[in-house]
């Protein structure tokens, strides 16, 4: 792909681009097919080729000659096989990756290299670590999501965001009183949603075709409506879990009086499912809870990692400039820089 696969067609408004963002990806792993022609993700896709494969170890380095062992069930470990300097991944799976090669616009740049057909699709290219800090400690968190939409605003996660203990409160600055009082979403006159730290980032790690992603930017709710095309397409188990799962609020300690005596705290979620499932078992279909919901990682920077042979690795990284003439909200008027990094 060239830097002339810009966008094509007439501009239009601001408002229209976004109201109705071109959607790159919807829900990978979640329904059975793509939404249109050319989604990818979900498509059947043909595996690594063979020549690809990691090279083995030769024969002598695999004899255990000298085994470390311990007390414990720890395996037998082979010195030699450690310390030898051709047990070193050396990445050599793509051709060097040049400027020439990128498209202008990360988000597009992101789609080519998520829908590569060499990505085997048990591998759920989709899983991404996000990362968020707790402020004004610094204190970072991160945990493996999934993501489940691109469009040309910025990568789509859903999750639960009401928690008091995790990243509802880091990046909403949900500090309210009342274990049981959650922040809403949806909720446009809610003080709390400009609060907390809106920084966040994104990492993707493709192993099997030696590429990464790294998103850095700000987070921004999505609306109800948004939410709601999403939540629609999970199946009704998860829907009952996201209502019966007070995400990060703690269940059961084994410092708490009659820790031992065989409950660790399973029961409690358990039970909470059952009170779901009859609250909701006359209901066709179930509400989307107000403190459940998608956010958008609108980007700053998006750097593309891509491994060379002797640790001299290609980056890349498009910066957004902002200006004057950006029009809010239109994210065809978005401009980047695009440097070289050292690896």
């Amino acid at each position: 792909m060239t830097q002339n696969q810009a966008g094509e067609g007439e501009p239009a408004s601001a408002a229209q681009y976004h109201r109705h963002p071109k959607r790159l990806i919807f829900a990978p792993g979640d329904i059975a097919a793509p939404l249109s022609e050319g989604a990818g993700p979900t498509q059947k896709i043909a595996a690594m080729p063979e020549d690809l494969a990691a090279t083995p170890l030769p024969k002598h380095l695999l004899t255990v000659d000298e085994p470390i062992t311990s007390g414990t069930s720890t395996p037998i470990a082979n010195a030699a096989v450690v310390s030898n300097p051709s047990r070193a991944h050396q990445f050599g799976t793509n051709p060097p990756l040049l400027y020439s090669h990128l498209h202008l616009n990360p988000l597009h740049q992101f789609h080519t290299w998520f829908k590569d057909a060499r990505l085997p699709a048990s591998s759920a290219p989709e899983t991404c670590t996000l990362a968020t800090v707790s402020m004004p400690a610094g204190r970072p968190s991160a945990r493996i999501v999934y993501l489940k939409e691109l469009d040309e605003r910025g990568w789509v996660v859903y999750s639960n965001w009401g928690s008091r203990a995790g990243k509802g409160r880091q990046v909403f600055g949900n500090d309210r009183d009342g274990d049981d009082e959650a922040i809403s979403l949806f909720d446009g006159s809610d003080p709390q949603l400009k609060e907390g730290n809106k920084w966040a980032a994104l990492t993707f790690h493709w192993q099997s075709v030696e590429r990464q992603v790294r998103i850095e930017g700000l987070i921004e709710p999505l609306s109800k409506e948004e939410s709601e095309t999403y939540w629609r397409v999970r199946e009704r188990g998860s829907q009952i879990g996201a209502w019966a799962s007070q995400q990060s609020k703690r269940l059961w300690s084994n410092d708490q009086p009659g820790a031992e005596e065989g409950d660790d705290g399973r029961s409690v979620l358990e039970n909470r499912v059952k009170e779901m499932e009859a609250r909701f078992a006359d209901v066709k279909e179930i509400p989307l809870p107000p403190f459940w919901g998608g956010v958008r990682l609108v980007p700053e920077s998006v750097e593309f990692w891509q491994g060379r042979k002797s640790r001299l690795h290609d980056r890349f990284r498009y910066v957004r400039k902002h200006s004057t003439d950006e029009m809010d909200g239109n994210e065809k008027t978005f401009k980047w820089k695009v440097e070289r990094l050292s690896p």
